[in-house]
């Protein structure tokens, strides 16, 4: 029945295409529109044949199974014929152009100054390598090695005893004010000099104004620095930096504690780095006549206390926000005022932003009444010292009272 009725939709559309074609043909129309006509309905007349039988689903399977074994074996066919990448990068390899090979950089040896140096031109491929460990903070950590930028800080460094791997001038004449020490480290370390661009050496630099000079020195060892302080008398004091993010503070800080001299100091996590080039120009050289610390998280502080000074030990926290005492449930002295001072005293000392931290408190509580905080008295609409300033009247009130 069905069929039947298709049969005779397809016979009428014939008539009317059979019609179309003897109007196109007797009106003298164009020959591309009675072939389009001859073509629907031939098209129209195979479709009339085409018998419509259900498809079970193992048969749809199978057939989709076969489709796809036919696909990878045109694929496979198609992989064979295009060449492999090896072959592709041996062909591009031999029609490479050959790389120039340039003349390692003149080894210079000024009788003048007893000094050897390599001039490095912009072109050297050794630029960059040495650009590298001197920007890279990470492979320095990793090395255990330190920037030190400027004359004084360098001959400062030499001086301690610092091992000097690398030095980087511009001019001879700042060379030529620290011949004597380059020379004896360039003899007992091999201390490799370049002579570099200024702009480049520049562009090294973190500084504003770079000096010009600039060294690459190994990290000053602890047991080293403990050494060279064995030789002086040290005050039992442990200066702890907390929320200290500003170098330069923290370099004086340094120097500060290194002047009077204090016996350690510990820049708790969070703090900037001590070994910074900023903070190492703020500390004056007090970074390597002082064991420091750095990075040390509130739960090991107590560990770098002295363990025969633990009975004994005072904890102050230098705060001059009432409020925040008030918070903490804590009362404060006037630093002239400091009468218990212990076998070794700990002074805790905030940023300038920040101020100190919960972990400060709560570390004072540990030694019960042995913990105090401390304020210095200022003038109406003065609400805090610079942290360095106020950090050096407080240690130096805590000297007079162990000394006296």
């Amino acid at each position: 029945m069905f069929l039947n009725i298709i049969r005779r939709t397809v016979q009428s559309n014939i008539k009317n295409v059979n019609y179309n074609v003897l109007r196109y043909s007797s009106s003298a129309g164009p020959k591309d529109e009675i072939k389009d006509a001859l073509d629907i309905e031939a098209s129209l007349f195979e479709n009339s044949l085409l018998k419509h039988e259900p498809v079970s689903t193992r048969d749809a399977l199978r057939k989709h199974k076969t489709s796809n074994t036919r696909q990878k074996k045109q694929s496979a066919t198609k992989s064979e014929a295009i060449p492999s990448t090896s072959i592709i990068k041996s062909t591009v390899a031999k029609n490479a152009v050959p790389q120039i090979k340039r003349d390692p950089a003149p080894l210079i040896k000024d009788s003048e100054l007893n000094l050897e140096f390599t001039r490095l031109s912009l072109q050297d491929p050794l630029m960059s390598t040495l650009l590298t460990e001197v920007r890279s903070r990470k492979r320095r950590d990793k090395n255990n090695q330190i920037i030190i930028e400027g004359r004084r800080l360098i001959a400062e460094a030499l001086q301690s005893g610092l091992r000097m791997k690398s030095l980087f001038f511009s001019q001879k004449d700042q060379l030529a004010l620290l011949r004597e020490p380059v020379a004896q480290a360039q003899e007992e370390h091999k201390t490799k000099i370049y002579k570099v661009p200024q702009h480049d050496l520049k562009t090294w630099s973190s500084l504003v104004t770079p000096p010009g000079l600039m060294a690459l020195f190994e990290r000053p060892s602890l047991k080293g620095v403990e050494q060279q302080q064995s030789h002086a008398e040290t005050l039992p004091i442990t200066v702890v930096c907390d929320n200290i993010r500003e170098p330069n503070n923290l370099g004086s800080i340094i120097r500060t504690c290194a002047a009077l001299p204090c016996s350690q100091v510990v820049v708790t996590h969070g703090c900037c780095d001590p070994w910074e080039s900023k903070a190492l120009r703020g500390g004056c050289g007090g970074q390597f006549r002082l064991p420091i610390h750095d990075d040390v998280k509130w739960k090991q502080l107590a560990l770098h206390i002295p363990p025969e000074t633990a009975d004994d030990c005072h904890v102050f926290i230098a705060e001059n926000n009432l409020e925040k005492l008030k918070e903490q449930n804590g009362v404060a002295i006037d630093y002239a005022d400091l009468q218990n001072i212990g076998t070794h005293n700990i002074l805790i000392i905030g940023g300038e932003s920040h101020g100190v931290s919960e972990n400060a408190y709560k570390f004072m509580e540990l030694v019960g009444n042995r913990g105090k905080c401390v304020y210095i008295p200022l003038a109406k609409g003065i609400d805090s010292l610079n942290v360095a300033s106020a950090l050096t009247l407080l240690l130096f009130e805590l000297r007079r009272k162990l000394i006296g």
